[in-house]
């Protein structure tokens, strides 16, 4: 089981601690991410010769598991980050964790995909608000996105009729899905 669970995505292992209260997809999280919580936390640990890592790291877990199963978390990074200055900044509060705008954004508009997918009426309620997000964004990016999203383009094929490098192909797509995403949000708000 503990191979299969590693395979998941963090959303996916999120899910199942939540839902399915698996202790085993909130252990391959943990260890998933064990190494940046060392990391970030070294540098305090070596700076403060008061804070004693055997209660710090522990402290910290405890604070990740508790999170874990009542924050919305976006990135995993940014979770344990948050949660570690939180810490480490004023250890007798309970500091809890908000992703940033942008993240909360795409989470959003990942759940509506989620539910979308089994609903036909909010399928065609997503369909027509990507279609008019998609023509409120420049040619350029428009192009790309659907290039990629919807044609399935490989990237190798977009860097060979665009004449970007792969880098700047991969930033620009990742900057037009962003603002795709702000386009999307604001019609939700504007409804």
């Amino acid at each position: 089981m503990q191979q299969q669970l590693t395979n998941l995505s963090d959303k996916e292992l999120i899910s199942r601690a939540r839902k399915q209260h698996d202790r085993e997809a909130e252990g391959v999280l943990m260890d998933r991410y064990s190494h940046l919580l060392v990391a970030v936390t070294m540098p305090y640990l070596n700076n403060q010769s008061n804070l004693d890592p055997n209660v710090v790291f522990p402290a910290l877990l405890q604070r990740l598991n508790a999170s874990l199963k009542t924050q919305t978390i976006y990135k995993a990074n940014e979770w344990i980050l948050h949660i570690q200055k939180g810490y480490l900044g004023k250890p007798e509060k309970n500091t809890p964790f908000y992703p940033s705008r942008d993240g909360r954004d795409l989470l959003h508009i990942e759940n509506t995909v989620d539910k979308a997918a089994t609903n036909i009426i909010d399928r065609q309620d997503l369909i027509v608000r990507l279609e008019q997000a998609l023509q409120r964004l420049n040619a350029d990016d428009s192009a790309l996105l659907t290039q990629f999203y919807l044609e399935n383009k490989s990237f190798a094929d977009l860097t060979a009729s665009t004449g970007l490098s792969r880098e700047k192909l991969r930033t620009q797509l990742k900057a037009a899905k962003g603002k795709l995403a702000k386009l999307f949000m604001n019609q939700g708000y504007a409804k």
